[in-house]
């Protein structure tokens, strides 16, 4: 299970990631003639491309990470590929609040590459990782456990 959830945590991290780099691109080719114009300053060309990466990966990450889940039954894009789920203790959906904690602890999670994470997941009775436990939720396979009503 720890090897499904390494792949599905690379998954959602390439894809806020490939937007990011996607946006940065287009506002690099925007920010390229309105410098030679004399529009914006020529430090634009570097400072531009760089906040749109951080803000546009950073909003692909929560929207992955929480508004997904919350509105799919606890799955990420990630976790569809991989036939995973996120339930909470007692089988059911977990709420908003819960999707939070474990996105926020997602920073914790993945300290030295995501050992952090490993480590907690392979040392655990359940499998949850450090954001599993504080939002007291579990990642189940799907196909495996049904989402308790």
């Amino acid at each position: 299970m720890a090897g499904r959830r390494l792949v599905q945590a690379v998954l959602d991290w390439a894809l806020a990631v490939g937007v990011g780099v996607f946006v940065a691109l287009g506002t690099g080719l925007v920010t390229i003639p309105l410098v030679r114009w004399g529009f914006v300053p020529p430090k634009l060309i570097l400072w531009g491309p760089a906040i749109a990466f951080l803000t546009v990966t950073y909003a692909c990450d929560i929207v992955i990470q929480i508004w997904i889940p919350l509105r799919r039954g606890g799955i990420t894009p990630g976790m569809l590929v991989m036939g995973l789920r996120v339930q909470t203790l007692r089988g059911g959906q977990p709420k908003a609040r819960a999707y939070l904690i474990r996105w926020v602890l997602l920073t914790v999670d993945g300290l030295l590459l995501g050992l952090v994470a490993v480590v907690s997941i392979v040392a655990t009775k359940r499998r949850q990782r450090l954001g599993d436990l504080v939002a007291r939720t579990l990642v189940v396979r799907a196909d495996r456990v049904p989402l308790g009503r």
